[in-house]
């Protein structure tokens, strides 16, 4: 390790180290070869004479039982991704542009922005410089979209006319986003 270092290069061979570790930890015995013969006994030599005994020895107590313990992983704080489900997201959805904006918007574990069962929607204004904050469940993405004047020709023929057509909000990701109308 060279002096330009510093502390980043004994951290990463310390990881390096662990891993190692571990994944030697993890080798599994070989397995035995099925060409081997089997064990030949051996002839031991006569044990020396001994004085007789007096009665047939009680058997051993059986060794004691030992329960059984749950011990969680000591490594986990080096892999948190792997260890807990993320966090959930949050959308922070601003108005910097119209005098007053309504909005829908959808909370969705599903693929498409469509209400189904377990999803929730809601409807709601939002004025200039206003800020709404939508957090949804871990594993869910929010949908919204904005409702057009009367007087302004739709974009596209396919979406509900007099609504912008949904924006997807992937916040199942454990992402915080910022997005603007």
């Amino acid at each position: 390790m060279t002096r330009r270092e510093g502390k980043g290069g004994r951290v990463r061979i310390l990881l390096v180290v662990a891993l190692l570790g571990i994944t030697a930890s993890c080798v599994f015995p070989p397995p035995p070869e099925a060409s081997a013969a089997p064990p030949q006994p051996v002839a031991l030599a006569p044990a020396p004479p001994t004085a007789p005994m007096a009665a047939a020895a009680a058997p051993a107590p059986p060794p004691p039982a030992v329960p059984a313990v749950y011990v969680s992983n000591p490594l986990a704080w080096l892999f948190p991704a792997f260890s807990s489900p993320p966090p959930p997201g949050r959308l922070t959805l601003s108005n910097f542009t119209f005098d007053s904006a309504r909005v829908q918007a959808l909370v969705t574990p599903y693929p498409d922005c469509q209400a189904q069962p377990g999803t929730a929607a809601s409807d709601f204004e939002l004025p200039l410089n206003g800020t709404r904050i939508i957090a949804p469940p871990p594993g869910a993405d929010v949908c919204w979209r904005r409702a057009l004047p009367a007087d302004h020709p739709h974009p596209a023929a396919t979406a509900t006319p007099g609504w912008t057509d949904w924006s997807r909000v992937f916040t199942s990701s454990g992402r915080s986003i910022d997005s603007q109308l």
